[in-house]
């Protein structure tokens, strides 16, 4: 079977069949789904990198919010444009642990307590200025700031000094013990900032694989390449554009027809749209990524506990992964920690879809068959709104009565999230609990947006952090995710697989557990195959 396989591989990558003819006779061979995709996903990584060429990606909303201050990073798209321009200290390998980037070492003292790092040397900044220890220096002390508002303060605060002990030597001094240090300095909003930068506008430097053209937020983003970046896995082409596109069908019909070349976020029920139409593939990587519930606590209805546990109760969760994530994902249990995750608490009962337990909940809210609404958008997640919608099916049968609102795609995030008392949202996934418990739930992150406020689970959060023992750390992040489950205003209606997708002339992209398109940094690894 492998050598049939690899016969037909060959006959597709070197043009004697098509797509269709491709995927077909292997699904008549019975050759799985998931393993013809992994081909696909390898011929999009065939062949040796090309420069040159125009990349267009097509991102879920181009938002007048949206910044090159990485203080202010918010959306997927951001994120996205983030790594175009900037580099992180520590970056993640396919295996998910941290990888030297703008850091190409570090080691702690014996408690974890101080984290020596060493940086790159001969990297620039676009400016042509030199990257060292005071652009770090600079970096950590614009999140730390007390007027700063920006997410990865939660889990920054941490940081009591920087210390520099050369231009390409540093000390982090931390407040506590924290053993998974590195990986946190990989997260999604610790790009690197030069030294002195306070102004983001016009055409701020970065280190990155892309300078900007043009960035005006909500309408034009245009990147050209750098060509003294330091890495050697791209850039390939000498330009990209990301297109705001808020509607996933107009979306993908934008990548059918060629407008752009690479979607961030397809429908997951377009994914056999996309492998049967023979101009491109899909990009599906497996992930603790999540679609949720916020219901806020410090708002009517939403704070009534009892109203929250017959809305957990109406969640067909099953339901949501079969038939809205198409099955490319799994299930959830009200806490932000995945199955997948080492640190998930088995222990806890899996909640179900239980009508009569939601009726008997609605009835003690003194709610029953009121109309509430609930704000869905695909925005915060391909397949939010649908998922939503599902929501609102299921939830008849216990007496809950809900109205589905879909707001505009270019003020969710100004208008809906943390405004209203019940919403869809979306989170990528974090590389260790800490993380998502610091900005998702911890009283002092401005991300907050159930308004969750438990001072058990703050102390548990501190101690967790300064354990070394994974067991013990285990226990109290376990102990965190009873507490959301029981009384939190988070529902998980599903963890989802990262579902991206891409015309056949791009090449290079990886899926990847971290993020979307590679972990956002496809820009710098695509070529085109003209």
């Amino acid at each position: 079977m492998s050598e049939f396989k690899n016969e037909l591989f060959h006959k597709y990558i070197r043009g004697k069949m098509n797509r269709r003819q491709f995927v077909t006779t292997m699904a008549a061979a019975g050759i799985s789904a998931s393993a013809v995709n992994g081909m696909m996903v390898g011929k999009a990584r065939a062949g040796s990198p090309k420069k040159g060429g125009k990349l267009v990606i097509g991102i879920e909303a181009a938002q007048a919010q949206d910044s090159m201050d990485p203080t202010k990073f918010y959306s997927t798209a951001n994120l996205m444009m983030g790594y175009t321009v900037y580099d992180t200290l520590v970056n993640r390998d396919n295996d998910l642990k941290a990888m030297p980037w703008l850091a190409t070492s570090w080691e702690s003292n014996a408690d974890a307590t101080k984290w020596v790092f060493n940086l790159r040397k001969g990297v620039t900044f676009h400016d042509g200025s030199a990257f060292g220890a005071e652009d770090v220096m600079h970096t950590i002390a614009r999140i730390n700031h007390p007027d700063s508002e920006a997410p990865a303060k939660s889990y920054i605060g941490q940081i009591t000094e920087v210390e520099k002990l050369g231009d390409h030597q540093i000390r982090f001094h931390l407040v506590g013990p924290n053993a998974e240090f590195p990986m946190i300095m990989s997260d999604t909003r610790m790009h690197i900032v030069k030294r002195g930068m306070e102004d983001f506008t016009g055409t701020p430097p970065g280190t990155g694989p892309f300078k900007i053209v043009e960035f005006t937020p909500g309408s034009r983003y245009v990147f050209a390449r750098n060509e003294n970046y330091w890495a050697d896995d791209g850039p390939y082409v000498d330009e990209v554009e990301f297109i705001g596109i808020g509607d996933v069908t107009s979306r993908i019909n934008a990548l059918i027809a060629g407008d752009i070349n690479m979607m961030l976020q397809l429908d997951q029920k377009a994914t056999r749209l996309i492998d049967n139409s023979g101009i491109g593939y899909v990009i599906n990587a497996p992930s603790g990524a999540f679609l949720n519930l916020a219901l806020m606590l410090d708002r009517s209805p939403t704070d009534n506990h009892d109203f929250r546990m017959a809305m957990k109760h109406s969640i067909d969760r099953e339901g949501i992964v079969n038939n809205v994530l198409k099955g490319l994902g799994s299930v959830g249990n009200d806490h932000p920690i995945a199955p997948i995750d080492p640190y998930y608490n088995t222990d806890i009962k899996q909640r179900t879809y239980d009508p009569d337990k939601a009726r008997y909940h609605i009835k003690k809210a003194g709610l029953e068959n009121t109309p509430i609404d609930i704000y869905g958008s695909d925005v915060a997640g391909s397949g939010a709104l649908a998922a939503a919608q599902h929501v609102q099916q299921s939830a008849k049968a216990g007496g809950v009565n809900l109205n589905v609102i879909n707001p505009p795609a270019d003020s969710f995030w100004s208008s809906v999230w943390i405004q209203k008392p019940m919403i869809t949202s979306g989170w990528d996934p974090r590389p260790v609990p800490d993380l998502i418990f610091a900005i998702a739930f911890s009283k002092a992150s401005g991300w907050n947006e159930t308004m969750w406020n438990n001072d058990r689970f703050e102390k548990l959060l501190l101690e967790a952090r300064s354990t070394l023992d994974f067991g013990k750390r285990k226990e109290m992040y376990g102990e965190m995710q009873s507490l959301l489950h029981d009384d939190g205003g988070h529902i998980t209606l599903g963890f989802r697989n990262f579902v991206d997708a891409a015309r056949d002339e791009v090449q290079g992209v990886t899926p990847h557990g971290s993020g979307p398109l590679g972990f956002y940094q496809a820009a710098r690894t695509a070529w085109i195959d003209s």
